[in-house]
């Protein structure tokens, strides 16, 4: 073989080397505390096939259901540290990092779903996520939870009277807690992660979450009661690393918030779809269910949002939260245009 012959074997050997090299994926982790059969995992799933599919491979996503990385605000924490590419978390937990998210803990603001994705996928929903970038945080898209309920061991909740000295958990924010001080309850915060032992263990009476929840952790075992109030629309911020997002190329950052916004709609639709059939399961294994009329609902809603909104004002910009409340007053009117 000539000289020429094994210098050129050697140059393709060499570029295929690199090439080899260059092809890695780039690993992202997301952080989840819930289950794989959560809507927002389903959505996340969708947010996986997308960017791997239209990064031809160069982007792998790993998602870590059931906090296997961290709580919540650990999760986030991490991703503010830039230790984890992306995670989920609900509001509460998020406000300890940006005060705005506040918006989303007040209680009664939302009577629909419709309402509620005006609102967020509006101008003052995507300023909210826009504003992540202020604590080194890149807000992407609202994932599904739901509407927060009401479950205990005292009495089913058909009016404000019922919330009378019930000791009932709720995530670790403020705000959260507020509310149901001023329903009259005796708010207890713990850890999703401890959720279930603290109710088997009967430190607290009751505790709130959206039907998706309490069906995942099989809380029909350990309550008996379950009342629809709907206190409060919890999505799912999708954030990521800030430094980590800018470092991707232009293509990659629209690929990732593309795919964000497909997973966000997809988990959306999953989590409507099932919220009657979830009843319907909550039910046979046990739980009575009732829903709150619209006027018990109006005395809550007297009882305590104006004081959370005071207690809001004094802990983040209240324009943004007057702002807020105008959007949600805003997309009332416009279903109601021309009626």
């Amino acid at each position: 073989m000539s000289k020429k012959c094994i210098a050129v074997l050697l140059a393709l050997v060499l570029i295929l080397s690199l090439s080899s090299v260059g092809f890695a994926a780039m690993k992202v982790r997301i952080s989840v505390c819930n289950a794989p059969t959560h809507p927002q995992n389903i959505g996340l799933e969708i947010f996986k096939n997308y960017v791997e599919e239209k990064t031809n491979g160069e982007m792998k996503i790993n998602v870590y259901p059931n906090s296997q990385l961290g709580a919540e605000r650990e999760s986030v924490e991490q991703c503010k540290n830039g230790s984890l590419e992306m995670a989920t978390a609900s509001a509460g937990p998020l406000t300890t990092f940006n005060s705005k998210f506040m918006v989303l803990d007040i209680p009664f603001a939302f009577d629909s779903y419709d309402v509620a994705w005006m609102v967020l996928d509006g101008p003052v929903g995507q300023k909210l996520l826009e504003s992540c970038e202020e604590v080194g945080l890149k807000g992407l898209s609202f994932m599904e939870n739901g509407f927060r309920h009401v479950t205990n061991n005292v009495r089913p909740i058909t009016k404000l009277e019922d919330f009378k000295n019930i000791k009932i958990r709720t995530m670790e924010a403020p705000m959260h807690m507020e509310n149901f001080k001023l329903l009259g309850a005796n708010p207890t915060p713990v850890p999703w992660t401890e959720l279930y032992l603290t109710l088997q263990q009967k430190i607290v009476d009751g505790q709130e979450n959206p039907l998706a929840n309490l069906w995942e952790v099989k809380m029909y075992e350990v309550q008996k009661y379950a009342s629809l109030t709907g206190h409060i629309y919890d999505p799912m911020p999708l954030v990521a690393d800030l430094k980590w997002f800018n470092s991707l190329t232009p293509k990659q950052q629209s690929i990732i918030e593309k795919g964000a916004i497909l997973a966000q709609n997809y988990s959306r639709f999953v989590n409507s779809a099932r919220e009657e059939e979830l009843a319907r399961l909550l039910t046979e294994k046990g739980m009575v269910i009732n829903d709150v009329s619209t006027e018990e609902k109006a005395r809550m809603r007297d009882a305590s949002q104006a004081k959370v909104v005071e207690a809001i004002k004094k802990n983040t910009d209240p324009a943004f939260v007057d702002e807020w409340l105008k959007a949600i007053e805003k997309a009332g009117e416009d279903i109601k245009a021309g009626l």
